[in-house]
């Protein structure tokens, strides 16, 4: 009985060997197949995290107005993802355009390679209402770089639509008015300053640049009243300090 009990264990395992070896070979396939699936996965893996960091990095000098640094930083994350992350694409656009601001003089040449361009395909891109704020951010730097290239009315128009989706934002009131200083409308361009401090009495760039028309308009007591408030808001601002003791001499 044991002899035939070891014959039946031979014979099933001859039979079932060639199944064994099948599966054998099956599994070998299957490592086969998912270690570089695991691998890619891994690479993908940091590869995002990567891309991440740099917008991150991005995002922090966004916020403290380093625009040109975060553009670099949106390109680099941009091009990680090869090239198919469009929402980042949309961060560099929005800090190249907005570079326009670094140089606060008015009517400035725009940086050489920030093209009319850029502007165009940013404000494409933030079309509907929940883009409506980074819109009119756009519109803002539109209207500034526009002014810079002598395109006087379009400029206006750029305002004008920031207006529309907000007549309460102070800083399109500033930027009116300096295009309608630039214009020698001098009585609009007082509204619109006016405007704007009604809206946001402690910004000291439109209490500047209001100063900055009384003297335009050959009234000094109203222009040191201006450069005051500056000095009360900004005591470190030394452009305010100098105009205001310029005016007491």
């Amino acid at each position: 009985m044991e002899n035939e009990d070891k014959k039946y264990k031979v014979f099933i395992l001859k039979k079932l060997w060639p199944v064994l070896v099948s599966l054998g070979g099956a599994s070998v396939m299957i490592l086969a197949f998912f270690i570089p699936s695991i691998q890619e996965q891994w690479d993908r893996y940091q590869s995002r995290k990567v891309i991440e960091q740099y917008e991150e990095i991005g995002n922090e000098f966004y916020t403290e107005e380093h625009y040109k640094m975060a553009e670099e930083a949106y390109a680099r994350a941009f091009e990680l993802s090869d090239q198919k992350r469009l929402d980042i694409e949309v961060k560099r656009l929005s800090a190249r355009v907005h570079r326009i601001n670094e140089d606060p003089a008015w009517g400035s040449n725009p940086p050489e390679d920030l093209q009319e361009a850029d502007f165009q395909m940013l404000l494409h891109l933030q079309k509907g209402k929940d883009k409506a704020r980074d819109r009119l951010y756009t519109l803002n730097s539109y209207g500034i770089f526009l002014a810079g290239q002598g395109s006087l009315k379009e400029s206006r128009a750029a305002f004008d639509e920031a207006l529309q989706l907000d007549s309460t934002e102070a800083h399109t009131y500033i930027n009116l008015g300096n295009l309608l200083d630039q214009q020698r409308k001098y009585g609009e361009a007082e509204k619109a300053y006016l405007k704007a401090i009604a809206l946001d009495s402690n910004n000291v760039r439109v209490h500047y640049n209001l100063g900055l028309l009384f003297l335009e308009l050959q009234n000094p007591e109203k222009a040191a009243v201006e450069f005051g408030k500056v000095i009360k808001l900004d005591p470190a601002d030394s452009d305010a300090v100098y105009e205001f003791n310029r005016l007491q001499k």
